[in-house]
C-alpha cells in the first residue's frame, strides 16, 4: 500500500515553483471551495500524500488549519516547513496528534492503489475524531495515457467508481463529481491518436506566472460553473466515515 513517489517522479512533478503551474493553482482553489462547503472552514485537516505541502500552503493563506503528511522524504515549501511532515506514514503520528484531525484529505492519492479501500480504512480507523475523507482523482479510463503508467497509476475514476468504493467502505458520500472539464476533449483527442504527453511537469517562471494564472481563472470558472455530472480529466468526493452510506444517496 506505499503510494509514495520514486526520487525520478518526484524530480519530474515537483519542480521548484509547480505551486504557480495553472493545474496546481486551479486544483488548489477548487479543493479549497469544495471543502469549506462539504467541511466547514472550522475542520483541522490533515493532507495524507502532501508532496512538498502545495495544497498545504494554499489552504493555510485561506485560514484552514492544514497540516501534511508525505510517505517519502521531501523538502517542504518553505512557508510550510513547520506543518509538512515527510518520511512519515499517517498512521505513526503520536495519538494526540491524529485525534485532533477532523477530516483527511487524499490528493490524488488512492489511484495509485490496486485495493484504495484497505488503505483508506486503515488510516481512518487510525484516527478517532474523523469525520470526513475528501479525495481526488484521476478520471475517466478513456483518457489513460503515458502519464498514468509513468506515475504508477492503477486506474482512473468515473464517478460510478466512486460510488461503489462508499458501498464498499459503508462511508456516505456527501459530495463527487468531476471537475478539469475543459481539458477532457484535448486528452480524449490525445489517447485516441496515441500521443504522449510530457511526464515532467514544468514550473512557469517569470511573466509565464501571469500567463499560468490567467489560465487557472478561466479553469475554476469551468469548475465552478460547470455541472459535476459532465465528465472531466479529475474527479472528487467526500466521505461521511461515521454516517452509513444507506443513511443517504447522492442522485
Amino acid at each position: 500500500m506505499n503510494t509514495a513517489f520514486t526520487g525520478d517522479q518526484f524530480d519530474q512533478a515537483y519542480a521548484d515553483g509547480i505551486e504557480h503551474h495553472w493545474w496546481s493553482l486551479t486544483r488548489n482553489s477548487f479543493v479549497e471551495a469544495k471543502v469549506r462547503q462539504l467541511l466547514g472552514g472550522d475542520a483541522r485537516m490533515l493532507e495524507v500524500g502532501c508532496g512538498r505541502g502545495i495544497v498545504v500552503a494554499h489552504l493555510r493563506n485561506a485560514g484552514i488549519d492544514c497540516h501534511g503528511v508525505e510517505l517519502a522524504e521531501v523538502a517542504p515549501l518553505p512557508a510550510v516547513a513547520a506543518h509538512v511532515l515527510g518520511g512519515t506514514d499517517a498512521v505513526d503520528l503520536p495519538a494526540t496528534e491524529r485525534a485532533a484531525y477532523d477530516a483527511l484529505l487524499l490528493l490524488d492519492v488512492i489511484e495509485h492503489l490496486d485495493a484504495p479501500d484497505d488503505l483508506l480504512r486503515r488510516i481512518a480507523g487510525a484516527f478517532p475524531n474523523l469525520s470526513h475523507v475528501f479525495v481526488t482523482v484521476p478520471a475517466r479510463s478513456e483518457l489513460w495515457s503515458n502519464y498514468d503508467s509513468f506515475y504508477g497509476h492503477r486506474r482512473r475514476y468515473s464517478l460510478a467508481m466512486l460510488d461503489a468504493l462508499s458501498v464498499t467502505l459503508d462511508w456516505r458520500l456527501v459530495g463527487r463529481g468531476y471537475f478539469f472539464h475543459s481539458v477532457y476533449v484535448p486528452a480524449w483527442l490525445m489517447s485516441k491518436l496515441k500521443i504522449d504527453r510530457p511526464v515532467t511537469i514544468a514550473a512557469p517562471r517569470g511573466a509565464m506566472r501571469r500567463l499560468h494564472r490567467l489560465v487557472a481563472s478561466a479553469m475554476l470558472l469551468d469548475c465552478r460553473w460547470l455541472p459535476g455530472s459532465l465528465p472531466g480529466t479529475s474527479a472528487y468526493a467526500c466521505f461521511d466515515v461515521k454516517r452509513s452510506q444507506d443513511s443517504g444517496r447522492l442522485p
